[in-house]
C-alpha cells in the first residue's frame, strides 16, 4: 500500500449530472447566459463570471444562473463568492441537490469536513441517490478514516451512475485501504476503461 491520497470530489457538471441545463426561459438574461456558457467552455472563466453576474442581475430568481455563477467563481478561485452563489441557488430551488453538492465539494477542498458533511447530507435528503453527492459523502468518510462507509457511498454512487469514473477511482482507493485487493483491482479496471 502506497501513501494515502485523498479521493476526488466530484463536481456536478463534471459528468453531466447537474439537474440544470442552460436556462433559456429567463428573458433578457438568456443572451448573457449563453455567452457565459460559451466563455466557460472556452476556458475564459473571468469573462464567464462577468456575463453570469449580468444574467443574474437580469433574472435574480434563477437558481440555475446562480449555480452556474458559482461554478465559474470556483473556477477562478473565488471560494467565498462561489459558496454564496451556491447557497442562494439551493435556497431558490429547494428541490435540487446541485448547489448543496457544490458547497460540499468546496468544503472538502478547504478541509472543512463537518461543513461538507452537513451540505452533502442535505443534498441527499433532496435526492437520496444523487451520484455526485453520494461520491462526495464517500470522500468525507474516506478522509475521516471510515473506509468501509466510504466504499458503501462510492458503491451507491455507482449503482445510480455506473459510468462515474471518479467514483470507481475512489472505490479502488477505499478497497485498497480495506485490504480488498479483488475489489480494488476491479474498480481500477473499470476506472481505466472509462478513462480511455
Amino acid at each position: 500500500m502506497g501513501p494515502r491520497r485523498a479521493p476526488e470530489p466530484l463536481e456536478c457538471d463534471k459528468v453531466g449530472n447537474s439537474t440544470y441545463n442552460i436556462p433559456m426561459d429567463i428573458g433578457p438574461a438568456a443572451s448573457d447566459a449563453r455567452g457565459a456558457y460559451a466563455a466557460a467552455q472556452a476556458g475564459r472563466h473571468d469573462q464567464a463570471v462577468e456575463l453570469y453576474r449580468r444574467a443574474v442581475s437580469a433574472a435574480p430568481g434563477s437558481a440555475s444562473l446562480r449555480y452556474d455563477l458559482g461554478l465559474e467563481l470556483a473556477a477562478v478561485g473565488r471560494r467565498s463568492e462561489a459558496l454564496e452563489a451556491f447557497h442562494e441557488s439551493a435556497r431558490l430551488d429547494p428541490g435540487s441537490p446541485d448547489g448543496l453538492n457544490e458547497i460540499g465539494r468546496l468544503e472538502i477542498e478547504a478541509g472543512r469536513l463537518g461543513a461538507a458533511k452537513s451540505a452533502l447530507d442535505e443534498a441527499l435528503r433532496r435526492n437520496p441517490e444523487y451520484p455526485p453527492a453520494q461520491n462526495n459523502r464517500g470522500v468525507v468518510e474516506f478522509l475521516q478514516g471510515r473506509f468501509a462507509e466510504a466504499a458503501d457511498r462510492f458503491r451507491r454512487a455507482l449503482r445510480a451512475d455506473p459510468d462515474n469514473a471518479d467514483a470507481w477511482y475512489n472505490l479502488a482507493d477505499a478497497c485498497d485501504e480495506l485490504g480488498d485487493q479483488a475489489g480494488r483491482d476491479e474498480a481500477r479496471a473499470r476506472y481505466r476503461k472509462l478513462s480511455e
